[in-house]
């Protein structure tokens, strides 16, 4: 299984099993991974977005890291406190675009930004990939606020949001 580290988290893409599981019971999704039980199930709106995310993994079996939602796990708790989504394999211009949520209690502590730079790397390994873009809402300013001390660069907005761009800075040969 495919897993991403840094010194204080693990990433890692939800296969299309524990993606289903997620939707239908979260907590067995974090028993499957031996992860420690929490009392968190998501919402209406999540399930949505995973049921969306999970179309794209049963779409593309192979690539389904592009597709799906990676679950952040703080090592220390051994649980999930957020998410990433890469929204699908890059683009004809070499662009992937980027989602995330932290819960509530582990926000303003680094974890995204830990997060975010380590899926970028992963990202970039692949010579396809020429820039990573996101969006935060116009008074998201916490998100705005990581989005640049990661480097990313504001370059549009739009009626409801800012988009940013990370280029990539070599090309990975």
């Amino acid at each position: 299984m495919l897993k991403l580290n840094t010194e204080r988290l693990n990433i890692l893409p939800l296969n299309e099993y524990n993606l289903e599981l997620s939707i239908s019971d979260f907590n067995k999704m974090e028993k499957n991974l031996g992860l420690t039980i929490t009392e968190k199930n998501i919402g209406i709106r999540e399930k949505d977005v995973f049921k969306i995310r999970l179309k794209g993994v049963k779409s593309n079996p192979v690539n389904y890291m592009w597709y799906t939602t990676w679950v952040i796990i703080l090592k220390s708790e051994n649980r999930i406190i957020g998410h990433i989504m890469l929204k699908g394999y890059p683009n004809e211009d070499g662009e992937v675009i980027i989602g995330y949520y932290m819960q509530e209690k582990y926000r303003c502590k680094g974890y995204m930004s830990e997060a975010v730079k380590e899926i970028f790397n992963w990202a970039f390994l692949n010579n396809d990939v020429k820039c990573v873009i996101a969006d935060t809402l116009k008074d998201n300013i916490i998100s705005q606020k990581l989005l640049q001390k990661i480097g990313m660069a504001f370059y549009k907005e739009d009626d409801e949001c800012f988009w940013w761009k990370l280029k990539r800075k070599v090309s990975l040969k």
